[in-house]
């Protein structure tokens, strides 16, 4: 439930995105058979992928684990993401795997990567934007 409100987060920024010459683009750690459910639930018109191996969240060093979805950060996230009106759906990929979010380019330079720490831990798009811009970094 928590990436359905990054990602529908996400959405309202596309065409910010979309300006600066930028691609936006989701990695589920679901089957491909789920990307046109997920796409309908958060209105995100950019590129989707599937990853049901994880093997870009290993490259990117992204955690996993059920302590990862225990506590306070967590279950605010969850309160929040139901007043934005995201509901819970079909289990699509590995319940436990936590993302973030990486800026990546010109060419192959990794300008930006954020990795979450507990879920609902998302990095502001607002960060995201600014690299697409002026080229800095950070994690």
């Amino acid at each position: 439930m928590l990436c359905r409100q990054q990602v529908a987060e996400l959405s309202e920024y596309e065409d910010k995105f979309s300006a600066k010459q930028s691609r936006l683009a989701v990695i589920g750690p679901g089957e491909a058979v789920h990307l046109a459910e997920f796409r309908k639930v958060t209105g995100f018109r950019s590129e989707l992928f599937a990853d049901p191996s994880r093997e870009a969240y290993r490259i990117l060093g992204f955690s996993s684990g059920i302590s990862k979805l225990l506590g306070l950060k967590p279950l605010q996230s969850v309160f929040s993401a139901i007043k934005a009106g995201i509901r819970p759906g079909t289990l699509q990929g590995s319940a436990l795997q936590l993302g973030g979010a990486a800026v990546i380019g010109p060419g192959n330079e990794l300008r930006y990567l954020f990795r979450e720490k507990q879920a609902g831990d998302h990095p502001p798009v607002a960060a995201l934007l600014e690299v697409v811009s002026d080229g800095t970094s950070g994690d």
